[in-house]
């Protein structure tokens, strides 16, 4: 009994040591990562989230510009047909030679009488003309045609934006939450006192994340203005981006989650609507390429 009562005595205070060795390993793990904490936040986690959400900021507000030299010869095999009246001028003179019936005073009449004229050159003659102009002809074609196209209005923002909503609201509760102990000690104070933190607010960078561009995008363009044909014209389909995780989301776009609403149902709806206006899904649902390729 004695041995076993030593035993046990022996696990217990070993439990004992080994809890407290634990213990401290982990107030002292804990204690470096808070000391830590805020290089974390400031030199690896921000740079490296606003990195990947201002790149899809600057993708979607990128224009693509480009000039497609056309260089080549076009076959054009067709009858023209012409019909008008103009003015003709000859070249040099051009001699007649006419039967006429002649009458001559105190002579009579000379009949099948020949007459010889001549047409000066330099003479105008009024012409008729109404006749088919074969064209048998190759054609060389020279033309520079440029192409300025905002991202954000072609169907590249969707996914561009989806991914940009992904990723801001964690880089905007990244701005708002401390930089460093002072802050994070009234960061704690206003918490416990009540006051609202708002984590999804306005900073420096939310407002204004993408710097801008290496190179110029359409400038000296002048067709900006031009209208687009009618046909041409897209349709609003009325689908919205999902989004990232929700619970941010719903702090980001409140407008989307009101009642019952959430993008899912808003984007059901919309398809509902888009197949009553007999619009093919192909041209919405992202199957287009694969529904007119050859």
């Amino acid at each position: 009994m004695r041995a076993l009562k030593a035993i046990g005595s022996g696990i217990k205070n070993f439990m004992i040591l080994f809890s407290f060795i634990v213990n401290l390993i982990l107030i002292i793990v804990l204690v470096v990562l808070l000391l830590l904490i805020f290089d974390i936040k400031n030199n690896v986690a921000s740079p490296l989230l606003t990195g990947l959400h201002s790149s899809f900021v600057g993708l979607d507000e990128a224009t693509i510009d480009w000039t497609i030299p056309v260089r080549d010869t076009i076959p054009v095999v067709l009858n023209v047909p012409l019909e008008t009246q103009t003015v003709v001028v000859l070249t040099q003179s051009v001699p007649l030679v006419v039967n006429a019936t002649i009458t001559l005073p105190g002579v009579g009449v000379l009949n099948n009488a020949s007459v010889n004229l001549s047409l000066p050159a330099g003479l105008e003659l009024p012409v008729a003309l109404d006749l088919d102009v074969p064209i048998n002809e190759e054609l060389p074609v020279a033309l520079d045609v440029r192409a300025v196209i905002p991202v954000s209005e072609t169907q590249l923002h969707d996914p561009i934006n989806n991914l940009r909503l992904t990723f801001e609201p964690i880089v905007r509760a990244l701005f708002n939450l401390p930089d460093n102990f002072a802050e994070a000690t009234q960061f704690a104070a206003d918490a416990i006192s009540g006051e609202p933190i708002y984590l999804m607010a306005d900073s420096d960078y939310s407002r204004d994340p993408w710097p801008g561009f290496s190179e110029t995008a359409g400038l000296g363009y002048t067709l900006d203005d031009e209208p687009v044909p009618m046909a041409n014209q897209p349709i609003p389909t009325g689908l919205v981006a999902i989004g990232g995780i929700r619970a941010l989301d719903e702090l980001l776009r409140p407008q989307l989650y009101e009642g019952d609403s959430s993008p899912e149902t808003i984007n059901q709806q919309a398809v509902t609507t888009m197949q009553s206006q007999a619009v093919p899904p192909e041209n919405y649902d992202g199957s287009y390429a694969q529904s007119n390729s050859p």
